[in-house]
């Protein structure tokens, strides 16, 4: 195949079947539902299986799945010459399974065994042995370094004795997660030819400080939802010349009982977000070589958060409206058809659905209980979020508003978790949706020359289950471009806590989420603490003047969180504030952190029911964390 003609093959995308969960013949059919155009057969699954090679090679075969790998062959070598003799019958008993399954590449890993071969010459000799009986069968060996290989384990050493076997039918197997567990420079890949590399295997995973074996076991992911830098490993295979398919390879505790379809739905989703990732790195290095890379539209500009909906429902209504009015906003007008309140503050504004029966989207939590339900943001083009999300196999709702333009969508929605929406407005999308309203009578001049305190939102945080976490990180992070941050485990009250931070875009046109990962059945649930229950979830609002906004708060009607006076002595202790700053700061609720970059002053509202509240934020110089250090102080105080 010539230089050019690879340039233009496309990426063919795979999946090995254990990193779904269900039985095989559920898998097939999720990984056709999803997109891929073939799969790896991980041995266990086809032994507990009742199809039989041929069946499951009749079945793929249906689906339009091409069977690209089988796997693993495991202990090879040994320094038993009887072993090995015996272990090349089972490979032909393999060979006999593959020649029925239609495959013609099998993946033969480094031993981990103590009786593994630790003279390269002799190893080579047992692969090339290997290899002549394959040829023969018109099969392909695939040979990868085990990270925890007692001999082999560096893709290096294992590309050095598939070059010392020297033959046809043997090549290597590169697996991201076992060359970059280890630290390894992978830019060594790019002096490997690429017809020698037989298979790729991706896997992401976050940083852990625990052995490789256990980290590969039970915590891999799909690319986009780790700290893998696999856009750099990618850019490295694509100048070595392979063309194979790209496949994933994933061990996780939660994908494997988790639902298959939107497993292998965000499986595939993250091939092609790895690909438009390892596409920007050869931009940036003017390198063209390799596959024809998936190339969806680029993400849009946005103008940050300009409104949200709360869902209410009727028993905590009033209690919502409180708080709102509390710290600032105003009713301005009612739905004329549903229980529909309009809220307004400065430029923002807030939606308040109260009306009864109200049906909520997540499994277990209770209709009534207040929740943020849509996150309005304005961006001057609605339609390019919608084709680029739809391009990445990612649901997208157009919401006609009256007096929208029809030839364009005013509002795209993206369905970012199971309770919360994004919606891209454009900037005349209001217009229309308020005619739906009956306004009070109060001119919006008066309005707009009210004092507004809050500047717009810092920053929103959703509460997750573990078993949703995933998906939501790699849909932030491929459709909407979002930029993660170190994660933290946070000590609060009533336990640990993991929390990531993801950001969009820059200055006031921020977009800011915090995910917290919290018990999935903790919603609803008796047994666990309300701030556990929630007591996560919340909009926060910046302000220039924190002290200012809290004055003027309280004069509202707005009741400071309770803080616990040890908590201003350490404040003291720790960053030496004067005694008059720290008064204030006590009487108003105000908590602190500071540091190389500048200062955070922050409040608190109490939670309305079970898990949400307001946060107000003053970011002092170029301070871009969240007061982390914080948050055992203020769950206790909501608590309390």
């Amino acid at each position: 195949m010539s230089t050019q003609a690879q340039v233009r093959t496309r990426v063919r995308t795979s999946v090995a079947t254990v990193s779904l969960s269900g039985s095989l013949e559920e898998k097939l059919t999720a990984i056709a539902d999803a997109g891929f155009d073939g799969f790896e057969v991980f041995e266990p699954d086809f032994v507990s299986s009742p199809l039989s090679p041929g069946e499951l090679a009749t079945r793929a075969g249906d689906l339009g799945l091409r069977i690209d790998l089988y796997q693993p062959f495991r202990d090879l070598d040994s320094t038993d010459d009887e072993q090995f003799a015996r272990n090349l019958i089972r490979a032909e008993r393999k060979f006999d399974i593959m020649a029925q399954l239609g495959c013609d590449t099998i993946l033969v890993c480094s031993s981990p065994l103590p009786t593994a071969v630790r003279d390269d010459d002799r190893l080579a000799a047992q692969l090339h042995e290997l290899s002549v009986r394959a040829d023969r069968r018109g099969i392909r060996i695939a040979y990868e370094a085990l990270a925890w290989g007692a001999h082999v384990n560096t893709y290096r050493h294992a590309w050095d004795i598939v070059a010392r076997a020297d033959h046809p039918a043997l090549g290597t197997c590169l697996d991201s997660f076992h060359i970059l567990s280890r630290g390894d420079d992978p830019s060594g890949i790019r002096d490997i030819p690429g017809d020698k590399i037989f298979f790729l295997q991706l896997a992401d995973a976050p940083r852990l400080s625990m052995d490789v074996l256990s980290w590969s076991r039970h915590h891999r992911n799909f690319p986009g939802q780790g700290n893998f830098d696999l856009a750099t490993f990618g850019a490295h295979v694509q100048a070595s010349g392979y063309t194979g398919p790209w496949s994933l390879e994933v061990f996780n505790d939660v994908f494997r009982h988790s639902a298959t379809g939107r497993t292998a739905a965000d499986a595939h989703r993250s091939l092609l977000h790895l690909q438009e990732e390892v596409a920007r790195v050869q931009e940036s290095e003017c390198d063209t070589r390799g596959l024809s890379l998936f190339a969806p539209p680029a993400p849009a500009p946005i103008d940050g958060v300009v409104s949200l909906r709360l869902a209410a429902g009727p028993r905590k209504d009033g209690e919502l409206r409180e708080m709102l009015r509390h710290i600032g906003f105003h009713l301005v007008g009612r739905h004329r058809q549903h229980d529909l309140q309009l809220w307004r503050h400065g430029s923002l504004t807030i939606a308040v659905d109260a009306t009864a029966g109200t049906v909520w989207t997540a499994p277990g939590i209770p209709a009534d209980l207040p929740a943020l339900t849509q996150i309005g943001v304005r961006c001057a083009d609605p339609d390019a979020w919608g084709r680029r999300a739809a391009a990445l196999e990612m649901p997208v709702s157009e919401v006609d508003l009256p007096g929208a333009d029809p030839a364009q969508s005013d509002v795209v929605r993206l369905r970012v978790t199971d309770a919360t929406s994004l919606d891209l407005r454009s900037p005349s999308s209001g217009a229309g949706w308020l005619s739906a309203f009956e306004m009070y009578p109060i001119p919006v001049a008066q309005w707009r020359r009210q004092r507004a305190l809050f500047t717009g939102v810092d920053h929103i945080a959703l509460a997750l289950p573990a078993d949703s976490w995933d998906g939501v990180m790699l849909a932030l992070r491929s459709v909407l471009g979002m930029q993660p941050h170190e994660g933290l485990d946070v000590t609060d009250a009533v336990g640990l806590m993991h929390t990531q931070a993801l950001t969009l875009g820059d200055g006031d046109a921020r977009l800011r989420i915090l995910l917290n990962m919290v018990d999935g059945n903790a919603f609803g649930m008796e047994n666990i603490p309300v701030a556990r229950r929630g007591g996560v979830s919340h909009v926060a609002f910046s302000c220039e003047d924190i002290f200012t906004t809290a004055t003027h708060m309280v004069a509202g009607g707005y009741e400071p969180l309770p803080i616990s006076p040890n908590y201003y002595a350490d404040l003291e202790a720790r960053f030496g504030l004067h005694p008059e700053l720290l008064d204030r700061m006590r009487t108003l609720g105000i908590l602190y952190d500071a540091n190389a970059d500048g200062e955070f002053f922050h409040l608190f509202t109490r939670t309305v029911g079970a898990d949400l509240f307001f946060e107000v934020v003053q970011r002092v110089g170029g301070y871009k964390g969240y007061g982390e250090p914080n948050a055992a102080v203020r769950l206790s105080a909501q608590l309390r």
